[in-house]
């Protein structure tokens, strides 16, 4: 049993709580993978930056950094304004992480 336990602790598997804003950012990041899938969008190179840069915002998710990490901009403008526009899709998504994080900073 306890052998069980210290492997389950040391090979970093453990199940992570997540806090409002890290399910809002993960949600986020599957709504840009289907659009991205969806549509095999034509600038690749735009896509991968955003992809990257969902996978950021839910790491900062995870330790509420992520007004520090936006530094003033929208998550429109962090991501791209002119894709998140292009993909209508992941509006909901990123209004749905807006929410978390207000919520988690006003408390």
């Amino acid at each position: 049993m306890v052998e069980w336990l210290f492997r389950i602790h040391t090979s970093g598997r453990m199940p992570r709580k997540r806090n409002p804003a890290g399910i809002a950012a993960g949600k986020l990041v599957l709504a840009i993978q289907h659009a991205c899938a969806e549509d095999g969008d034509a600038d690749a190179l735009v896509a991968r930056k955003v992809m990257d840069r969902a996978r950021t915002l839910l790491q900062a998710a995870q330790i509420a950094a992520v007004l520090r990490l936006l530094d003033g901009r929208t998550i429109v403008e962090y991501l791209d304004a002119v894709w998140v526009e292009a993909h209508p899709s992941v509006g909901p998504h990123i209004d749905a992480l807006v929410a978390a994080v207000t919520a988690r900073e006003s408390t």
